[in-house]
């Protein structure tokens, strides 16, 4: 599993650099200020509550957990936003536990695809017909 998530990682990474890009804060507040819409957040608790109560083993917790620390404080360097980090890290969770846990989810995978194709999600999502494993 380790591998696996080392991969994720890496896109998920590589395509954040690309979404962050001469972001300015105004548009960081576009941002959060869509993804605090119920058309974005409600989905995306819907999303969380299916995995919330998943059991994953304690050291693929930890790998997911310190990825999540590296991509807040790589965030927050290029943003100075403490807000959008957050949630940055938290989309990285969602999308690592489906992928962990092998539950197919289009919402999800939609939001791994736009984080792909160098947006930050927001509002409605960038769509796909692959399943999570194949954009990975």
């Amino acid at each position: 599993m380790t591998e696996k998530l080392n991969t994720l990682e890496a896109a998920f990474n590589e395509s954040l650099k690309a979404a962050l890009n001469n972001i300015d804060s105004e548009r960081i507040n576009e941002i959060l200020e869509l993804r605090d819409s119920s058309e974005f957040s409600d989905l995306w608790m819907k999303a969380y509550q299916i995995i919330d109560e998943k059991i994953t083993d304690a050291e693929t917790e930890d790998q997911v957990s310190n990825i999540r620390k590296e991509i807040f404080i790589s965030t927050f360097r290029m943003t100075g936003s403490s807000d959008l980090p957050a949630y940055i890290s938290d989309d990285f969770g969602l999308i690592s536990a489906y992928y962990i846990h092998h539950i197919e989810n289009t919402w999800v995978t939609n939001l791994f695809f736009t984080y792909l194709n160098h947006q930050i999600p927001q509002g409605k999502l960038m769509k796909t017909d692959k399943m999570l494993e194949e954009l990975i």
